[in-house]
């Protein structure tokens, strides 16, 4: 069943409750709520077989999703050839002394058209649900693909700090500012350090590059 069918018959719910059978009766009636469109089918999201493990699906579903949402239809696939979506661990000696890692996720490629560099910090991931996970995906993404600075606003995918949306039409929202660019404090990355390393005119090295396109991210 999808997504759309199990949210509509959960809402849809009428709950008649009778105290007697005078005429004074009283009936409460939930309202439904509506269930927002998107041109993306979640639908593998929602499969209780579903591996949230597999990250890759979530870098489809970004790359789905963003060619039916945006005006210029991109085809993120085919432009980011190269993509590396991993774990990274601590372990449990470091996890009970408190020493954790104090990110959800970090992207480490954004001034490359060509490649995307996303790290997922592996306990966090599994405490939070898949709404979340899918706007902590958008919001590495964001960085790495489109260039997007962090939002003012908690409500945005692009806000600094997560977790995001909790649910499934609060993702649906939060997503489509973010394809919109309508999100507050919309503003791009700098990546004119970048454009002068591979030109020849700027000489650094590669961990101080690195370190530039990491440090505005979560």
């Amino acid at each position: 069943m999808s997504i759309r069918k199990l949210i509509n018959l959960k809402f849809a719910f009428i709950f008649l409750l009778f105290f007697g059978c005078s005429k004074n009766s009283l009936v409460y009636e939930e309202i439904p709520q509506e269930v927002l469109y998107s041109c993306t089918d979640y639908d593998r999201l929602a499969d209780p077989n579903f591996d949230s493990n597999d990250l890759y699906a979530f870098w489809e579903i970004f790359v789905a999703d963003a060619k039916c949402s945006m005006s210029s239809s991109p085809d993120y696939d085919k432009l980011n050839t190269d993509v590396y979506i991993f774990y990274e661990y601590e372990s449990d000696a470091l996890f009970a002394s408190g020493e954790v890692l104090d990110y959800g996720a970090y992207a480490a490629s954004s001034c490359n058209d060509s490649r995307v560099r996303v790290g997922i910090a592996y306990r966090y991931w599994n405490d939070i649900n898949i709404w979340q996970k899918l706007g902590l995906m958008y919001h590495e993404f964001g960085h790495d693909v489109l260039r997007y600075g962090h939002s003012s606003n908690p409500d945005d995918i692009m806000h600094a700090t997560s977790p995001f949306a909790s649910t499934y039409n609060g993702f649906i929202e939060s997503k489509n500012r973010f394809f919109d660019k309508k999100f507050d404090g919309l503003r791009y990355l700098d990546c004119s350090w970048y454009e002068g390393y591979v030109s020849g005119t700027m000489r650094t090295n590669l961990p101080h590059i690195l370190h530039d396109c990491d440090k505005d991210h979560n």
